[in-house]
This record gives C-alpha cells, sequence and structure tokens, in this order.
C-alpha cells in the first residue's frame, strides 16, 4: 500500500530513494535508444534503436500528468543522457513549470570524467531535478565502465545528497566483480536464478535458459510484484496498487509489465488512472482477471501451440503475448518492445 502522504512530503522527509518505495513511481519514457544492449533488458533497447524521444513539448505536458499521480516522477528509457541538449531543456521548461521530475535514471555511461558529470548533474539540480538513479548489476556492468558508474554515484551524493541517490554504495571492486559475473556465463546464471528479471524482451530470449521449465499450472512464483501463488495481474494493473505507470515516446501509457492501457492523447492520464483501464482491451480484461493462464487461453484459441514448459509465470505473459500482438495491437506494442534488433 502507498504512502498516503502527498509525495512532495515524503521526498523532503525522507529522500528520494526511499520515496521511490513508499510512494511507488510514474515516468517519462524518453526514448527507448540505449546506450548499451544489457541481456536483462524487458525492451529490446540498444544503439542501433531508431533516434525516436519524446519531443520538449510532449515531455513537458505529460510530466504535468505524471505529477498528478501523486507518485515519484522520474524521466527513464533507454538511456536518456544520450540525448542531453534535449533532457536538460526537457527538464528546464518543466522547472519553469513546477512540473520537474523528481529523478532521472542512467546507467552512467555518461560519466566519462569528474567535470563533464559534475556539469551535468548541477544543472539538472538547478533545473529542478531531486536526485539520480544509477543502475548497477552484472548486465549493466558487462559492458558499463566499473569507473563511470564508480564516478557517477560519487558526484551524484555530492550534488543532491546521500538521500535522494537510488544507487548502492559499490566501490570499484565490487562492481569489478560484477563485471566478472557479466562476463561468466555460469556465474550469471547463477546471479540470474537468485535475482530472477522480468523474462520478457531482450531477457526472455537471452535468459529464460537459466530457469528450469514447468507447465503452465505449476508455475506459482511471483509475478514481477505480485505475490507467490496469485493467478491474476490485479496488482499490476490497479491504478491504486500499480508499482509503475510510464507513458512512451509515441503516447502509450504502459504498465510495469509492458502491457499498453491507452492512448496519453486520447485520454490523460489523470483521467485513466480515475476510471482505470480495463476498458482499453481484451488482454488488459483478460490479465487482470485470469493473469497469464487467461491470456494462455485466449492465445490458445487463436492457435497458440502450448510449450512443454515455461520458465516464470511472466515469462510465460510474454511468449503468449507475443503470438497475441497482431490480434490485440492497441495493447501490445510498440516494435521496441516486442521486435528484437537484427543484430541481437
Amino acid at each position: 500500500m502507498r504512502d498516503p502522504r502527498p509525495v512532495e512530503q515524503v521526498i523532503e522527509e525522507h529522500g528520494v530513494a526511499a520515496a521511490i518505495g513508499l510512494k511507488h513511481v510514474a515516468s517519462l519514457l524518453f526514448t527507448y535508444r540505449c546506450t548499451l544492449s544489457c541481456k536483462h533488458c524487458c525492451f529490446y533497447c540498444s544503439p542501433r534503436r531508431p533516434p525516436v524521444r519524446t519531443t520538449l513539448s510532449d515531455a513537458v505536458e505529460w510530466l504535468g500528468q505524471l505529477h498528478q499521480t501523486d507518485r515519484v516522477i522520474h524521466i527513464a528509457g533507454g538511456e536518456a543522457m544520450m540525448y542531453w541538449d534535449e533532457l536538460l531543456a526537457i527538464c528546464r521548461e518543466a522547472g519553469r513549470r513546477n512540473v520537474a521530475p523528481h529523478f532521472i535514471e542512467t546507467n552512467a555511461t555518461f560519466a566519462t570524467s569528474d567535470a563533464l558529470t559534475r556539469d551535468r548533474l548541477v544543472r539538472l539540480r538547478d533545473a529542478g531535478v531531486r536526485g539520480l538513479l544509477i543502475s548497477a548489476d552484472p548486465y549493466h556492468q558487462r559492458l558499463c565502465p566499473p569507473e563511470r558508474r564508480h564516478r557517477c554515484r560519487r558526484i551524484a551524493v555530492e550534488v543532491f545528497g546521500e538521500t535522494n541517490v537510488a544507487a548502492a554504495a559499490l566501490d570499484l571492486g565490487d562492481l569489478a566483480e560484477l563485471r566478472a559475473v557479466g562476463r561468466d556465463d555460469a556465474r550469471l546464471g547463477d546471479w540470474t536464478r537468485r535475482h530472477p528479471p522480468l523474462l520478457s524482451g531482450r531477457a526472455g530470449d537471452e535468459l529464460t535458459c537459466y530457469f528450469e521449465t514447468r507447465s503452465p499450472e505449476d508455475l506459482l512464483d511471483p509475478m514481477w510484484h505480485g505475490g507467490a501463488g496469485v493467478r491474476h495481474c490485479r496488482q499490476e494493473l490497479d491504478p491504486e496498487t500499480m508499482w509503475e505507470i510510464h507513458v512512451d515516446p509515441h503516447g502509450n501509457l504502459q504498465t510495469c509489465c509492458l502491457i499498453v492501457v491507452g492512448d496519453i492523447r486520447r485520454r490523460s492520464l489523470p483521467e485513466a488512472m480515475r476510471s482505470g483501464f480495463r476498458e482499453w482491451s481484451p488482454i488488459v480484461d483478460t490479465a487482470y482477471e485470469t493473469g497469464p493462464l487467461g491470456l494462455l487461453r485466449l492465445a490458445e484459441e487463436r492457435g497458440y501451440v502450448r510449450s512443454d514448459g515455461y520458465a516464470q509465470k511472466c515469462g510465460l505473459c510474454w511468449e503468449v503475448r507475443k503470438f497475441l500482438r497482431p490480434h490485440f495491437p492497441e495493447a501490445l506494442g510498440p516494435p521496441e518492445v516486442y521486435e528484437p534488433d537484427p543484430s541481437d
């Protein structure tokens, strides 16, 4: 259950990092393009994706709507720092309108020097941004030099303060170890089993092999943010309980599990959050009521042949949604989520 206090009060009293867990999040997915092609990416982000990003006018308008959710607001990707000038312009204009994001999410690949890192973070802070979330795990560190992530966190703490930086305090040795794990298939498999990711997108393609498969009816493991033994996906699709709602560059409103639940150009986010998402598509209704098993039945009615087993409830959902996408394009898209980069 989300903290009932206003989000600004929670951030002021506890900091951005703690507020994320207390208030949950709403985000502007600025671009699907990224400096990295991580194995655990639940999209198919990579440097080779088209340079599509949210326009300045759309970004500022949508940030204003995101703020009405009383959640912690951030800009994510992909890697938003790839388009630094545009990102800063968005944050400055949003700050002038009092709707700046609370934090920016980054993989730290931009942090090539102390001077550049400090300059960018100070400019974001002066535009109204309160903090930073910095990724660190074997998947990111396999590709991102350890010193960049270490530098980014160190300077972020100086600029924003410790409580406003959502990033573990890892030293260069810790980061080098994560890099070694990410580059060793056996160790990465062990890590992945102990820290199961959402098996969709590139993760579904590249990490499913590390798990034992089971019949759909035997998949009682916890879903992305739901409890063990739960068959339905109400927690992910109810505006009150969902962990995250985000809007992508195309105007799609999406859940954390990457089901499109609306179009922000056709119905505003505040209106959608008030009335709920269930009228949008049979995909949403089915997932809400009966979860992945319901979606499996929906696919089998249209000719899908189930596999002998699946590694995860969310992985089952992902495999079935790929099949169902031509039948329900309003809820299953865009291409950046469902279509691998040809070089993957």
